[in-house]
């Protein structure tokens, strides 16, 4: 009997499914399910390629426009889907493009091969005549360039020519690229090579990682080194976790469906071998996994819960607990979950926000105060408790001081007494205070925790701080009775937090207790140029020791890199942590995908916004982009209320996204939400309205706040502002207030 045909479909597939009209899309699926079945089948007419740059390609009809160009090896029974478009489109895509087997590595890797049209280097003066990266031979060491006409001028040394030819092949460089990459002098240039796809996308990630900083070391282990490589042996190439990275194995359990239109499905075919090493190992003690926006850490974190639920799936209970910030984000993460996992997986994997699940504990051991969220209580509360203050005190301190003074000093350092209060550090807090003003001053912040303990109210962080009191002292009590338990006496084999730059320490405090220490017992992944909630964590001042189990994503899956830099230069001049006392910055992060610069339009008010948003759209359905995958983000529901009814006054269907609605798929229409919802969330086409600008809001919200409160403030509306923009996969439009 004859072995049935291996059938794949390459990440560039999908990419230009998503370039084809949305009419030619449901054809195009159509005929990869039926591809699928038998690619052998007489209705499937391999056309050959004759000026293809691999002899291995062929051409296939897809209908009267489109054609699909496909792998087929003479040798073997392997079918590869790389590439679809229109007729005379997919053939030049042919032309430029090879696809090879690594010698070193195994993998599958598919790059541009035809020489450029760049022209000149990057930066290179025109008078120089400039130099042509694809045709220059290999060097390893700084010369000088004489150019005819001009005088003779000093050419800095190669980017990588520190690296021997055999150290750049073994980070995933083909033969007929070293040349190539000898000739790369900056950063820009590599990156104009990944703009013409002139590498392999692993070897890409290698080079730039190198570039910024990555010790070679670190690089060659953590890439796969299979001792016998076959370079026409496909099928085997296909079967290394390197390629399955940029490649998925179509069979009869595929859900084409999902594969071709959900990007979370894509991640879950297509999770890089870096990622993968950090959801299958087994470490010893705590993990921190950081990157920037769109390097698949939610997604990291969802297979390590789903591995792990499998891993201890004989503990009772739920020995697998995923946590994130808000109720909200925990609502998307147990929705994907659902597709990621087996039903007896999610039977083991309570997926909560970290908030009700502080609460949870409390009431099991008899705690019936609720978790205080209103803010207008809060502020009430805070005016009641300031005029328990002399009448100099309260003409010198405003309500709005003494919360912030609270929630930056008393709380973070767990002061329980007025000799606590002064002996504690108030670092960023404006303006100096004595003893006895902060003796004083205590008496307003006593004043406010008996007024809700009379409420039956708690804030979230004396709730964690209670919490693990309580279960310190269960555990004490089981220990004494000679009864520990693998998963500690809540029945918590492990834990993965994810935005764990928005947890505070009393939080992660908490976390800790609730988890015994063990064989991967934490599973830890944030970016704190992401901190949109002000808190601020040294995990090894709380317990936590992630010291040679920190690891860092750097490549951005989601958003095109014009809008990455966008994103990143509105950090500028913002110090952003590691989430462990050190500074973070985001060097080597890059993106694989290009397209439009952000465009940035003034308007002075809803209507002009919404005659701009029109146009968006109408332009998006040209291309066919469906209305659910557009997003109208606004700093305040405010601002969403009044374009949410202009547009529904144009008969435009919306819905939107807040506390206690998801982003169905099934439900149609654009959708709106605030830049704290739209965290987790990513769109084709993001529009963000009428936006005044971080120091506008800044001030607006901290107007009677001290300096340090102001600058903090400002640097959490930069990180809202970077959250917003890296939501936008393919498309975003900045409206900007005349004013701002």
């Amino acid at each position: 009997m004859q072995a049935a045909p291996k059938v794949a479909m390459s990440d560039d597939f999908l990419k230009s499914l998503l370039k084809v009209g949305k009419k030619e899309q449901q054809g195009v699926m159509e005929f990869v399910a039926k591809f699928r079945q038998n690619p052998r089948a007489t209705g499937i007419n391999y056309e050959v390629i004759r000026d293809a740059a691999d002899a291995n390609m062929r051409s296939v009809r897809i209908n009267k426009e489109i054609r699909g160009i496909v792998l087929k090896p003479d040798s073997g029974d392997v079918y590869c889907l790389l590439w679809v478009d229109r007729h005379d489109d997919a053939y030049q895509w042919a032309r430029r493009h090879k696809v090879s087997i690594h010698p070193d590595k195994g993998s599958m890797q598919v790059y541009a091969v035809q020489p450029n049209d760049l022209g000149k280097r990057t930066g290179a003066d025109s008078s120089s005549g400039g130099i042509d990266l694809s045709a220059q031979s290999s060097s390893s060491s700084p010369r000088d360039v004489q150019q005819p006409g001009t005088t003779q001028v000093a050419v800095e040394a190669g980017l990588f020519s520190k690296l021997k030819d055999r150290e750049i092949r073994r980070l995933g460089v083909p033969d007929d690229c070293l040349a190539l990459v000898r000739e790369v002098r900056t950063e820009d240039e590599l990156m104009a090579l990944q703009k013409e796809s002139r590498l392999p996308s692993d070897a890409l990630d290698a080079l730039v990682m190198y570039a910024a900083g990555e010790p070679y070391e670190k690089l060659i282990e953590e890439q796969e080194a299979p001792e016998h490589v076959d370079t026409e042996d496909y099928a085997q190439a296909l079967e290394r976790s390197a390629s399955r990275r940029h490649f998925v194995v179509l069979t009869e359990d595929s859900d084409l469906e999902a594969l071709l239109n959900a990007p979370l499905e894509r991640w879950r075919v297509f999770l890089h071998p870096s990622q993968r090493k950090l959801v299958e190992r087994d470490w010893n003690g705590p993990v921190k996994v950081t990157g920037g926006a769109g390097t698949g850490k939610t997604v990291v974190a969802m297979h390590r819960a789903a591995r792990l639920a499998h891993q201890y799936a004989a503990l009772p209970g739920k020995p697998v607990v995923f946590t994130t910030f808000t109720r909200t984000l925990a609502e998307d993460i147990r929705h994907n979950l659902a597709k990621l996992c087996t039903p007896l997986q999610m039977e083991k994997i309570l997926v909560v926000n970290v908030d009700s699940w502080a609460l949870s504990i409390l009431h099991r051991f008899g705690y019936r105060n609720q978790l205080l969220y209103s803010e207008d209580q809060r502020n009430k509360l805070w005016k009641d408790a300031h005029e328990a203050l002399n009448a100099d005190l309260q003409s010198g301190f405003e309500p709005s001081f003494l919360r912030a003074e609270y929630e930056r000093v008393v709380m973070p350092q767990n002061c329980q007494s007025a000799e606590d209060y002064m002996r504690a550090r108030r670092v960023g807090r404006g303006g100096q205070l004595g003893r006895l003003q902060r003796k004083a001053l205590w008496v307003a912040f006593a004043e406010y925790r008996a007024l809700l303990a009379q409420n039956r109210l708690c804030e979230p962080e004396d709730a964690f701080r209670d919490a693990c009191a309580l279960i310190r002292q269960a555990d004490e009590k089981s220990a004494r009775a000679g009864v520990p338990t693998e998963a500690g006496g809540l029945g918590i084999r492990c834990m993965v937090v994810d935005e764990a730059q928005d947890i505070s320490a009393a939080a992660f405090e908490l976390i800790r207790a609730a988890v015994p220490p063990n064989e991967n017992d934490l599973f830890l992944v944030g970016d704190a140029h992401q901190r949109i909630y002000r808190h601020k964590v040294v995990l090894s001042k709380v317990g936590i020791n992630v010291r040679g189990r920190s690891r860092s994503l750097k490549v951005n899956y989601r958003t095109t890199d014009e809008i990455r830099q966008w994103a990143v230069a509105v950090l500028k001049g913002c110090e952003i942590d590691d989430l462990d006392g050190e500074t973070d910055n985001l060097r080597g992060y890059h993106s694989l995908t290009h397209g439009d610069a952000p465009e940035e339009r003034t308007s002075s008010c809803t209507e002009e916004d919404v005659n701009s948003i029109q146009q968006i759209l109408d332009d998006a359905r040209d291309k066919g982009i469906e209305p659910r995958n557009i997003c109208i983000v606004g700093r305040t529901q405010g601002d969403l209320k009044m374009t949410r009814e202009a547009l529904e006054g144009r008969q435009v269907e919306c819905l939107m996204l807040d506390a206690d609605t998801s982003d169905d798929d099934s439900r149609p229409g654009v959708r709106l939400a605030t830049m704290h919802r739209v965290k987790g969330l990513e769109f084709d086409v993001v529009i963000i309205v009428g936006y005044e600008g971080p120091a506008k809001y800044a001030e607006r919200i901290g107007r009677k706040a001290d300096a340090g409160v102001l600058s903090d403030i400002e640097s959490a509306e930069r990180c809202l502002l970077h959250v917003a923009a890296t939501r936008a996969k393919r498309q975003l439009v900045v409206l900007k207030r005349e004013e701002a």
